[in-house]
This record gives C-alpha cells, structure tokens and sequence, in this order.
C-alpha cells in the first residue's frame, strides 16, 4: 500500500475468529491476516475515506483513474447539501408516560452532545463480516426477506420474521397456542399496534418468552417482550428492532443471514430463501 507509511492511519489487530477456516489464499497486508485481500477490506476502504475528507491524501490524487475518482468524491464531499429532511417517527407499541418521553429524550439528546459510544465488552469488539462464499447457497437475483427459524420456549419455530422496520416483536395467536400457554398468562395492551398504512390492531395481551437464536455454542438467550396478535399471517413471528438491538444482529439481506456476538465468537442464523418465498405467496393470498 502507498499510504503505509502515513502517520494518520492507524493500522488494526488481527482478525479474531478461527484461522482455520480463513481464505489461505487472500492476504490482507493492512490486517496482516488471511481470509481477504486489501481491495476487499472494509476497514480498509473507510480510513481511506476518512483521510480524503481531512485533505490528507491530496499528493495522491491525479496519479490515475483511480485517484480521479477519489479526487471527484473529495469535491463531493465538500459541496453543501441542499437542505435537510427530517423523519418522523410514531406509533408505539407501548403507552408511555410524559416523565417517562422526556426523560427518553434527555438520553438521547446526551448522546448526540457527547458523540461518545457506552463501554463496551471484549466479545462486543470482535469484527463481523460476510464473504461472497456464504451466499453461494442463495438463489440469485432476489428481493426475498430474511425469515429464520428461533427455539422459542423450547419449541423450535420456523417462519419468524426478521423485520428492521418494527419497533415490536409479534407472536401470533397460533403459534401461542401450541406453545400450550393460557390467556391469563398474557398481560394487557392498552395501545393497538400501527401498520405502515396506518391499520389498527389491537393485540390481545403481552408475554415474556426465552427465545434461543445461533447453534450452540454461538448462541444467545434472551428474554423477550411479544405481542400477542390474533390476525391472520403466513408468519408465526415476528422480531423487530428492540430484540435485534438487544442482540448486537447485524443483517445482511443480500446473503440471507443474521451474526452477532456471543462469549464464544461469532454466531449466525441462516434465512430461508424457500421459506420467505412461501410466506410472501400466501400473503398475497391473503390480501387477495
């Protein structure tokens, strides 16, 4: 590399995971490991990004079509936007109390001013990363969302949804029920929840259930809040952003897998494509 001599980068440990199963033939001279090469190296790629937006890499541009390109996205990072578009965001699963909103966004509003992450442990540091051999079993091109399969209170549920856009984790009445659990195990809701196209359903209560994600031993057990929903569904669950937060997931919807971290590396849960493609079929069907 021709910036390894450049006081600004900071070079990175190598890579934590079993060496056994890296790539022996890719060598990552910024890692100093096998499993990827340098072009491929995220880490890589955005200290460079970084050290073009400081201005530190300028007696590099102009050298070829390359360094045109960085040159061009430089200039494009210096423009002034436009303007600025905020989201909106509602619709809670849960009432809550004034004390409780203000108190919420004193929170928030703490970490916006500090811009400082909370303590994190060792296993929170492990790098997680997806290769193009791990979607080699997926069928391409695909839009197909990532629906996995959970040990919900020691039953293996298959046809869980893994849906970024919910702020609450659904169960629905079905698939309670072959849990062999009673209704006067459910706590009550007072708040319906809220469809993107502003439907309301009212669950009928709420439960807490341990719930097994990964193969062990890169698992993990957690406790987790479900709204029980009585409504039709091709799904018998769904997690939404509290429990993947909860679990560190990070997604990739282009592989169809999940990986988090867990006291014994990393840990992973396949989508399946077959799945996911019979669920969206009798969706349609429902709505038809």
């Amino acid at each position: 590399m021709q910036i390894n001599d450049d006081p600004s980068l900071k070079w990175p440990e190598k890579m934590k995971g079993d060496p056994n199963k890296c790539n022996k033939n890719k060598y990552c001279r910024f890692h100093r490991d096998h499993g990827h090469d340098a072009d491929e190296c995220y880490d890589l790629k955005q200290q460079i990004e970084n050290l073009i937006r400081q201005g530190k890499l300028r007696h590099f541009v102009g050298r070829d079509h390359k360094d045109e390109k960085l040159k061009e996205k430089m200039e494009e990072s210096s423009q002034p936007p436009l303007g600025e578009i905020r989201f909106i965001i509602g619709g809670t699963s849960t009432r809550q109390s004034s004390k409780s909103k203000k108190k919420y966004l004193k929170v928030v509003q703490n970490v916006q001013l500090s811009r400082q992450s909370p303590r994190t442990r060792a296993i929170d540091k492990i790098a997680i990363s997806f290769i193009d051999k791990e979607a080699e079993r997926i069928h391409h091109s695909h839009d197909n969302a990532i629906v996995f399969t959970l040990l919900i209170v020691d039953y293996t549920t298959r046809r869980v949804l893994l849906d970024n856009g919910s702020s609450a984790n659904i169960l629905y009445y079905p698939a309670f029920q072959q849990r062999r659990l009673g209704r006067d195990q459910l706590r009550p809701v007072c708040s319906p929840l809220i469809g993107f196209g502003g439907m309301k359903v009212q669950p009928i209560g709420t439960i807490t259930l341990p719930v097994v994600v990964g193969s062990y031993p890169q698992q993990v057990t957690k406790e987790v809040n479900f709204l029980v929903v009585d409504c039709s569904s091709s799904y018998n669950a769904i997690i939404g952003r509290p429990t993947l937060n909860s679990w560190k997931v990070i997604t990739s919807t282009y592989h169809l897998l999940v990986k988090f971290p867990t006291e014994y590396g990393i840990g992973q849960a396949q989508g399946d494509q077959l799945a996911a493609r019979e669920c969206y079929l009798a969706m349609m069907a429902l709505d038809e």
